[in-house]
């Protein structure tokens, strides 16, 4: 992941899938068999949030991987909670306790801020806060996580060039390249990670998008029927993009965004047992050429004929 020592698998899982309700309801047992298999997969970066169920999320991994705490990569947040968010260097440390004790572990491999502000970024106490939790061992790295929806621009770009990130998470999918696209020169400039999520817009570019219910994305619920009926539409015309190279549309969505070289990893919505063989061989198809990514460029500011 960037210039971390995290080696982490190109298809992540984010746990609020099996946390949150909003994919459907899981058992304990369910969840954690889901997770296992998933690391069975290939699949060892797992992304969390105390928001996820309320603290649910973590508990499932814990539960998960406890016995091999040190075989996966495991990044959580912190700053926001049911109540609002809060980002004093108080709140920061508590929330933190508060995972570590859920994972069952000393310690998470990427802590990343949960949406942070403006104000937030630029105030010097959280950033020495972070420093001082990795100079005690209680995270390996620590970054932003970038949201709700495709935002955040100026936060991210201000924090990337000032501050030692892990990795920074942002919302990034075919169909919506701006303003995420602007991240990755800033990432290559300066080694940093990318970890993309909504890779499939939310379900419009899952393969089998009928069957999902929208908006069951978070950061899909400030979009109204209007923008997923033309999403929908552009995904049906997007046949060229996979046809002829054994992909299927979940897994070209997927494959644009690993094309981009400061991409580590991206997180689909997995909460099938069939997404973890669909979307784990994903990294055995060949990246798209510059030329390729060109072209998608172009058709994506022609609106993908729509």
């Amino acid at each position: 992941m960037g210039k971390t020592e995290l080696e982490v698998s190109e298809i992540g899982f984010g746990v609020w899938t099996l946390a949150s309700g909003h994919w459907g309801t899981f058992t304990d047992d369910q969840a954690v068999d889901l997770l296992r298999k998933a690391y069975d997969a290939g699949i060892n970066y797992f992304d969390v949030a105390p928001t996820d169920g309320n603290g649910r999320g973590e508990r499932l991994l814990g539960q998960a991987f406890g016995d091999k705490r040190e075989l996966v990569i495991i990044s959580s947040k912190t700053g926001r909670s049911e109540t609002g968010a809060d980002f004093s260097p108080t709140s920061i440390r508590k929330t933190l306790d508060g995972t570590l004790e859920r994972l069952g572990s000393s310690y998470v491999d990427a802590l990343q801020l949960h949406y942070p502000d403006a104000p937030t970024v630029a105030n010097p106490a959280v950033w020495q806060t972070l420093e001082d939790l990795k100079g005690e061992g209680k995270i390996r790295y620590y970054g932003i996580a970038l949201g709700p929806g495709p935002g955040g621009l100026e936060e991210g770009r201000a924090a990337m060039r000032k501050h030692d990130l892990g990795c920074i998470q942002t919302y990034y999918n075919l169909l919506e390249e701006e303003p995420g696209r602007k991240f990755f020169p800033v990432a290559l400039e300066i080694a940093q990670g990318m970890v993309i999520r909504a890779p499939h817009a939310g379900g419009v570019l899952e393969s089998d998008a009928n069957a999902v219910k929208f908006p069951a994305d978070g950061d899909l619920r400030t979009k109204d029927g209007t923008w997923i009926e033309r999403a929908r539409r552009q995904a049906a015309n997007l046949n060229w993009i996979y046809e002829g190279k054994g992909m299927t549309l979940s897994q070209a969505a997927l494959k644009f965004i690993l094309s981009e070289e400061t991409v580590a990893s991206v997180l689909p919505n997995i909460y099938r047992e069939e997404h973890l063989s669909e979307y784990a061989a994903v990294s055995d198809f060949e990246s798209f050429s510059q030329v390729e990514l060109g072209e998608i460029a172009e058709q994506f500011r022609k609106g993908f004929g729509v």
